[in-house]
Order: C-alpha cells, then structure tokens, then sequence
C-alpha cells in the first residue's frame, strides 16, 4: 500500500470495506472522474435495486426514498471518510466529487485483492 505513504493496511482496507464507498469510487471512474452527489446516489441506489450490471434502467422501481437515503449516507458519512483520506475533491457549493489518484490507488487495491470490478 506504499502509494498512501505509511498508513497501514487497516486504514485502507477501511476505506474500502463499505459497499457505498466502493460503488462511490467505480461510478466516479466511470464517469470520467467527476460527477455530483445526487448522480451518484441515483446509480448506487439503482445499482442496489438491480444488481444486474447489463440490465438497463432509468431508476424504474427506485423510489425517491432510497435515493435520499443513499444522498445523505453518502454525503454525511462516505463522502467525508473518503475525502479526508484524499482518495476524492468535493465541493460543497456544487455537489461535485472528483476521483483523485489516491481514489484510483484505492480501485487498484480493491481489483488486486478481489478481482475485475463490475
């Protein structure tokens, strides 16, 4: 784990040890590294729904609920944790994350450890 300069194992595997904080960090990868919180809690609540990656949705049988409830995990708890540990930028005026190196670093570990990631 030497790209995150002395920090053990534990505090990076900490990181990743939430699904939320994972699937965060693979949908800011995917779109091309930025992307506002409420379109990240709209794809992780659908991803939750519907864990079929090749199935196609437009938040179909998504309530407004489970989005919000995913937005306000995300931005109290996994939003902060991650950027704290430099693997995200969040601006709190736009609601925009941007996947930083230490958060590519972080979808490396997790491939390495368990595999492709969907």
């Amino acid at each position: 784990m030497d790209d995150f300069s002395g920090e053990d194992v534990d505090t990076v595997m900490g990181l990743l040890a939430d699904q939320r904080r994972r699937a965060l960090l693979r949908f800011l990868e995917r779109a091309d590294g930025t992307a506002t919180l409420s379109e990240i809690a709209e794809a992780i609540a659908t991803e939750a729904r519907n864990p079929d990656p090749g199935a196609i949705s437009d938040l179909a049988g998504v309530s407004s609920r489970d989005v919000r409830e995913v937005r306000i995990s995300l931005h109290h708890l996994h939003v902060p944790k991650l950027a704290a540990a430099g693997a995200i930028d969040y601006d709190s005026e736009t609601e925009t994350l941007t996947l930083r190196e230490r958060g590519r670093t972080l979808l490396d570990r997790q491939e390495a450890v368990c595999g492709p990631l969907r």
